[in-house]
């Protein structure tokens, strides 16, 4: 954990849950231009839609991702109105982030005279990518934290980290208890997930209208379902609480804590049972041929 990784001179502590985020943006840069050039879209300005894409989802996931999370936990805003403005680390929503950039998607699809669902699909490849960063960002940060638990490689956040800070967490002197790695295992997952839908994407190509994003529905909502369930954050929202002290104690989880139902559980599954029906109905559909797309 380290959410200060130095200090500049003259501008102050650079901390490592946004280093982590923009280092995902720009290691996924080069594939979203490639991804541009070969669906051919960008009206022959390909550069020109990435950094309007860019700034999509730079805008896209800051305001989606601080809406969601006050809608889902109005209370600390309520108390304290500026905090909806505070350029603090905590306070965001993946879910959020990613409606809202999906936003702004139909809007490049409108200035580009794009398929809506090419510029989906142009995205879903390398989201996962960039996200996994993110995710090593609110390791750094301490957010986004996992449940107490006792495995070898839990981890035990320091008295600057949010999950110390949030006083949500049982403590131990100057450091939280061991802590499941939620957002490490997040990050795992989204790499492996980006490795899936890399090799397809490079074996099939551009496939036809909106698979590549049915896919990564599919992946993502398994993953988040799964690493949602050893989160240990209250503030994340509970639409239902369904627990099995049996299930828990062979997780190496809290016998008191619930499996199940989070709110982004439930989108998660939103998300599955939309991949799911959208792979089926799109199997038969014939892929489109574009001549910059290799064979």
């Amino acid at each position: 954990m380290q959410p200060v990784l130095f200090e500049l001179p003259g501008w102050g502590p650079i901390n490592g849950y946004g280093t982590l985020i923009l280092l995902g943006g720009l290691l996924a840069m080069p594939g979203l231009y490639w991804e541009l050039k070969r669906r051919g879209l960008g009206r022959g300005r390909p550069g020109t839609m990435l950094l309007d894409l860019y700034l999509v989802l730079i805008f896209g996931c800051a305001v989606g991702g601080r809406v969601l999370h006050i809608l889902t936990a109005p209370g600390p805003y309520l108390e304290d109105p500026g905090r909806v403005f505070s350029p603090d680390v905590t306070g965001f929503v993946f879910f959020g982030s990613m409606l809202a950039v999906i936003g702004g998607f139909a809007w490049l699809s409108r200035r580009y005279d794009a398929p809506f669902a090419e510029v989906c699909d142009a995205g879903a490849t390398w989201m996962p990518l960039g996200h996994a960063l993110g995710r090593m960002g609110c390791l750094m940060a301490g957010c986004c934290w996992g449940a107490p638990t006792d495995v070898p490689w839990a981890l035990h956040f320091g008295p600057e980290s949010v999950a110390y800070l949030a006083g949500e967490v049982p403590t131990a002197g100057d450091h939280t208890v061991g802590l499941h790695p939620t957002q490490l295992y997040e990050s795992i997952g989204l790499l492996a997930l980006f490795v899936v839908l890399w090799t397809v994407r490079r074996r099939r190509g551009v496939e036809a209208p909106w698979r590549a994003s049915f896919r990564y529905l599919v992946g993502y909502g398994v993953l988040r379902f799964v690493t949602e369930v050893f989160r240990g954050d209250p503030s994340r929202g509970l639409l239902v609480e369904l627990h099995s002290g049996p299930v828990a104690t062979w997780l190496s989880l809290p016998p008191e804590q619930p499996l199940v139902l989070s709110v982004s559980q439930a989108i998660a599954l939103v998300m599955i049972a939309v991949g799911l029906v959208g792979l089926r109905r799109t199997a038969d559909v014939p892929a489109p041929a574009p001549a910059s797309d290799p064979a």
